[in-house]
């Protein structure tokens, strides 16, 4: 995918200055092509026309493009327009009525759910690190009758879980991977049956999901549905190809915006815990995603040190999960034994200075200062 196609009148996205949130403006290439792309690429690729032909076209390159960019095969990706929605599709696609279901204690709501929905369901705790009790899984004897959801990293915490040695231990079983957080970040493991992405990890837009489906024979599409459709097949093709360019730039500079990301988690981390006393930090970095960061600060609460930021220009988030309608706020750092009510998760971005990193440590200090007198 080549953005320079696009129109010469759009402006490059300036990136917010005091961002730390989860969500991201575009990459600039992707905002370029995503405007150039509802002008060329509105039709419906599965009609007749002239125009669905091209549009056609452009789908193919953009899948392509994906399915490289993420080290899969062409014929084992599908595009879902709404990510949420990957999580049934990808975990319940595997299982059957009588399917032992095993899961951890962090994963998503939406996993959850399916947990709860499904019956026969296990779930396993996490240590103070955040990490899975791996031990739990082979006491569990996991069949290939199984399946096991399992999430690569943690969207609060950032928190890697042991891939290859919980697929090692998994004894054949059917394994569901979450990579709506680690996007391209980590490699997929040796043995997966299903995967799923989201392009807003690589500053893609929001609305498209990747489902990787490489167990095709186990999997089936839970979804009421006519023909041999695997998804809906509603997603939208400017915004795909907006995605795609997205992956290709963030794919080329991914290793040394790592680099540069774990540096200034590095830095901030530790002016946090010099600068603020009585403050948790989840996780640790060397086994976390580069740009995460969640802490928990005493005898204050999140949503007031938020608000108190916001007034200084810093947008971070409230550590709580207090949209889910169906877990408690803050289910992750409960199961690693953190407190929750005064958390925030800050979200590092490339292009992020230590300028930032200095002014965000003393803005929280001032404010925390503010709140605990």
């Amino acid at each position: 995918m080549d953005p320079s196609s696009a129109s010469g009148s759009v402006q490059r996205v300036v990136r917010v200055t005091g961002n730390f949130q989860n969500e991201a403006p575009l990459h600039p290439d992707a905002r370029a092509t995503l405007l150039d792309a509802i002008d060329q690429g509105w039709s419906d690729p599965r009609k007749l026309h002239q125009v669905s032909a091209k549009a056609k076209i452009l789908r193919n390159h953009a899948i392509e493009s994906i399915a490289t960019a993420l080290s899969l095969h062409r014929d084992e990706i599908e595009i879902v327009g709404e990510p949420l929605l990957g999580y049934q599709l990808s975990i319940s696609g595997l299982l059957k009525s009588d399917t032992p279901f095993i899961h951890s204690a962090v994963e998503r709501r939406e996993v959850m759910a399916i947990a709860r929905a499904h019956g026969n369901s296990t779930m396993i705790g996490i240590d103070g690190v955040g990490k899975l009790d791996i031990g739990k899984i082979a006491a569990l004897a996991p069949t290939a009758n199984s399946v096991i959801s399992l999430q690569v990293a943690n969207g609060e915490t950032g928190v890697i879980q042991p891939i290859e040695e919980i697929v090692a231990l998994s004894n054949g079983a059917m394994i569901a991977c979450d990579y709506t957080s680690a996007g391209v970040d980590l490699p997929l493991p040796s043995r997966f049956s299903t995967a799923l992405f989201d392009a807003r990890s690589w500053h893609g837009p929001a609305g498209v999901g990747v489902l990787a489906i490489r167990d095709s024979a186990n999997w089936r599409n839970p979804l009421p549905h006519i023909g041999v459709a695997r998804t809906p097949g509603s997603s939208s093709l400017p915004l795909l190809l907006a995605a795609a360019v997205a992956l290709e730039s963030w794919h080329g500079a991914r290793k040394e915006d790592a680099k540069s990301l774990r540096a200034l988690n590095s830095t901030l981390r530790a002016g946090i815990t010099k600068e603020i006393a009585d403050v948790t930090i989840a996780g640790d970095l060397d086994q976390s995603l580069p740009h995460l960061l969640s802490i928990s600060i005493d005898n204050i609460e999140g949503e007031e040190l938020l608000r108190e930021l916001d007034n200084e220009g810093i947008q971070v988030d409230a550590g709580s999960a207090c949209s889910a309608d169906d877990i408690e706020p803050s289910h992750v750092l409960r199961a690693m034994g953190i407190a929750t009510a005064g958390n925030i998760r800050i979200t590092l971005h490339p292009g992020s200075t230590e300028s930032e990193i200095t002014n965000l440590v003393a803005n929280i200090k001032s404010a925390v200062s503010k709140l605990r007198s």
